[in-house]
């Protein structure tokens, strides 16, 4: 694939990902990937019932190095969010972890500071873990990032002490 399509590629994801966030009509259960939005990206988090979403977002607790906190937030009281939306992306390639599990690992987070990297240790790789056990953001790899192993043994560890 040469540069220019990649491009042309990333561009037409990236519109996809906008679209589907204002035209999702899907009512949120719990475990779902939740899209949120923002002036020049998406944010995202886990719906874990009673209209609240974890998600792994500001404001940071620390500066340099980045550190956010997992949070547990009201969906329309995510900050700088314009708009939100059910988009449970990865499903065609990874099968979730039941509904219960996930709400289970999400809330269990919740509180927990890690490190903030925007290519490598970010929010969607965040949902993606707790939703199919697995690191993936769309965002990051459109620019080539890889996720930092470090974060997944983090939050592995974590999940540990739950038996997850």
């Amino acid at each position: 694939m040469t540069f220019f399509q990649k491009f042309v590629d990333d561009i037409q994801d990236t519109y996809q990902d906008v679209l589907h966030v204002f035209s999702s009509n899907d009512i949120p259960k719990p475990g779902d990937m939740i899209q949120f939005q923002m002036p020049f990206f998406q944010h995202w988090g886990i719906y874990v019932g009673d209209g609240n979403v974890v998600h792994f977002g500001w404001p940071a607790v620390r500066l340099l190095p980045f550190e956010y906190e997992v949070r547990k937030d009201h969906v329309k009281e995510v900050s700088l969010a314009i708009s939100f939306g059910v988009y449970n992306k990865f499903d065609k390639y990874y099968p979730p972890l039941p509904p219960e599990r996930v709400v289970k690992r999400a809330e269990y987070m919740v509180g927990k500071t890690m490190r903030y990297y925007p290519g490598s240790a970010n929010c969607e790789h965040f949902a993606t873990m707790m939703r199919y056990d697995i690191t993936r953001s769309g965002q990051a790899e459109r620019f080539y990032f890889h996720v930092d192993p470090d974060f997944v043994k983090q939050i592995k560890r974590w999940l540990a002490e739950i038996n997850e």
